[in-house]
């Protein structure tokens, strides 16, 4: 029975695809390109699991707070809403209160928010490992913005 010679190029193929995929395991630590890479950016360990956040919290009279859902920030995307904050407060104290403003003026406007009467937007630092076990308690906590919600 004669052999088809065409069913040999999937398995060369896929053999070669399969070498580019393991190639990163043979490459040195820390190497890194692309398209094929060894994802250093998890490779290396931490040396804890402290990790910092910036957020606005709404806070109502009673002093109830409330965090403020990234479509209020910028937008749906976490990311989005995230690379927002840091920006503003890069960009220090006026720029981190112009942000806060923004986003009260949009508190302000929505009604599942009325008992909201100011922000704040805070950079807090975690423990990982405690805050996923319960602990949500912030390590250290600084207000970099504080504005009031101000209804027409």
């Amino acid at each position: 029975m004669a052999r088809d010679h065409n069913a040999v190029y999937p398995w060369l193929l896929g053999a070669a695809l399969l070498g580019l995929v393991l190639r990163p395991l043979c490459q040195p630590a820390g190497a890194d390109s692309f398209p094929f890479s060894s994802f250093p950016m998890f490779a290396f360990g931490r040396p804890d699991a402290i990790t910092g956040v910036y957020h606005l919290v709404a806070f109502d009279a009673a002093g109830d707070r409330r965090p403020v859902p990234p479509k209020l920030v910028a937008n749906d995307e976490v990311l989005q809403a995230e690379a927002s904050l840091r920006r503003a407060v890069r960009g220090g104290r006026k720029t981190s209160m112009a942000l806060c403003q923004q986003v009260a003026a949009r508190i302000a406007d929505d009604p599942a928010w009325a008992d909201i009467v100011h922000l704040e937007l805070l950079g807090e630092r975690f423990d990982a490992l405690r805050y996923f076990a319960g602990d949500t308690a912030p390590l250290k906590s600084r207000t970099r913005a504080r504005c009031t919600v101000t209804r027409p």
